[in-house]
């Protein structure tokens, strides 16, 4: 409602800083061909960056003719709430990304994701999202399409993938299991509470 977008279209976003890393225009070129496939598309970019970056961004979003449906949004306290709006969530990132928050975050919100290969982006989704390869828009708009349109998008077991896999009480657990693993393996005998002081 805030952004005036009718129940009936698909709000896709990404969320991150405005960064060559995050691979907007490989967003921006997807969003494009999904236009030309038909109106039932919205687009949100939401984050900060440089003046210059974010005003080279929104000139080539009027190029590919998306004035219309995209809007741009500042960096936000409220990302929930950003994320709960979401049909889906993009990260485009063409390079330099480790372990994704965002990713995280939308899917602890139980929203689909479509991912670039980069970093631990397709780890983190598992099997409750869509992976391509970087810089490659047709495939990105292809994923996102084929996502919007599964029927097995659900949030519970979405959220489910990060509870189970990255919850404070997972994580603990999956490192005394390594600890506790190395210990029983060829370094026990070598192994002493001295070792560490």
């Amino acid at each position: 409602a805030e952004w005036d977008i009718p129940e009936h279209e698909k709000l896709i976003g990404l969320v991150g800083r405005l960064d060559p890393m995050k691979d907007h225009s490989n967003f921006l070129n997807a969003a494009a061909l999904l236009v030309r496939e038909g109106k039932q598309f919205r687009f949100v970019c939401v984050g900060d960056g440089p003046i210059e970056y974010r005003a080279s961004l929104q000139e080539l979003s009027r190029t590919l003719g998306l004035e219309e449906y995209m809007t741009w949004v500042s960096a936000r306290a409220d990302v929930s709430d950003i994320y709960s709006a979401l049909d889906l969530l993009v990260s485009s990132s063409s390079f330099g990304e480790g372990f994704s928050n965002v990713i995280g975050e939308a899917m602890a919100c139980g929203v689909p994701c479509a991912v670039t290969d980069v970093g631990d982006s397709a780890w983190v989704v598992g099997d409750q999202g869509a992976v391509v390869p970087p810089k490659n828009s047709v495939a990105l708009a292809d994923a996102i399409q084929k996502l919007l349109n599964r029927k097995t998008n659900d949030p519970v077991q979405i959220r489910r993938r990060i509870v189970n896999e990255l919850s404070v009480n997972s994580l603990v657990t999956n490192t005394e299991d390594v600890l506790s693993n190395l210990l029983q393996g060829p370094l026990k005998n070598v192994w002493s509470p001295r070792a560490f002081h």
